[in-house]
């Protein structure tokens, strides 16, 4: 009795916890095909025959710039989360295995430059970037996410690298592979999962950032969080189309955890288990 009632508690305590979840995102799906009058009566018109693709229609209009926001995100987010994999797993490697000089207080730097909220270098950021020449910039951007991202990966991916069985690595050096052999032929390939994780997560990171991307962008690259802020304006704001936006900018993120789904939740059990 004692079991079966743990068990029903625990699963009323998960169905409860998933509808929390789901539904604002339940609820921003299903008013986005509202029109503003519904959305700002007393209380909400959810009458169904009001519902339409209007508001889509309107935020993939070029002259609204969700569009050209979306797109990007998608170009800053991706160049972010490559670079991130790349330099990250190997500094994360040589944190991990190599004997280092100094690598305990390279270790601290890296933990450092997370322990500042960004307003703090949000003056400073903004000259340096200013003389030069990179504000509003596709590499300004990516360079200032990658200076907030890799740490993170970083740290991740050494956690990750640390459960891997030396013996493994052992093996490889008495067949004469080096340190950079070991690491591409035989760290990397059993080290995808996790990769693949660590990876979502910057890429997820790099798209939903904001407080940067309002203070370093003025036209040319707006990221998509930047166009959708844009539907609220002083006198007015446009609740359809801001819903509609946030819906279409929530769905390459959505399709991208779906794809590799597999590979992310491999990636978070390796990293919670030890080897």
């Amino acid at each position: 009795m004692k079991k079966n009632l743990s068990k029903v508690i625990l699963q009323i305590f998960l169905i409860s916890f998933i509808f929390l979840a789901l539904g604002p995102i339940l609820w921003a799906i299903v008013t986005s095909f509202l029109p503003l009058s519904s959305l700002t009566a007393k209380p909400i018109d959810l009458d169904p025959t009001k519902f339409s693709l209007r508001n889509y229609f309107e935020v993939l209009d070029t002259s609204r710039g969700l569009l050209s926001g979306l797109i990007n995100s998608m170009i800053i987010a991706t160049f972010t989360a490559s670079v991130a994999l790349v330099v990250g797993s190997a500094a994360a490697y040589a944190l991990a295995r190599l004997s280092l000089p100094g690598s305990n207080f390279i270790l601290l730097a890296i933990l450092a430059t997370q322990m500042f909220p960004g307003i703090v270098i949000a003056i400073p950021l903004f000259i340096v970037m200013s003389r030069l020449g990179m504000i509003d910039t596709h590499f300004g951007l990516m360079f200032v996410y990658l200076s907030f991202v890799l740490p993170i990966v970083i740290w991740i991916l050494k956690g990750f690298f640390e459960n891997i069985p030396i013996q493994l690595e052992k093996a490889a050096a008495i067949d004469g592979a080096t340190n950079s052999q070991t690491f591409r032929f035989i760290i990397l390939p059993i080290s995808l999962p996790p990769l693949f994780a660590t990876g979502v997560f910057a890429f997820i990171e790099s798209w939903n950032e904001f407080f940067f991307a309002i203070i370093l962008t003025r036209i040319n690259v707006k990221t998509a969080p930047i166009a959708i802020s844009e539907f609220a304006g002083q006198y007015r704001t446009l609740y359809g189309q801001m819903l509609a936006s946030a819906v279409l900018a929530s769905l390459p993120v959505v399709i991208l955890a779906i794809v590799f789904r597999k590979f992310i939740l491999e990636g978070f059990v390796e990293g919670a288990v030890k080897t």
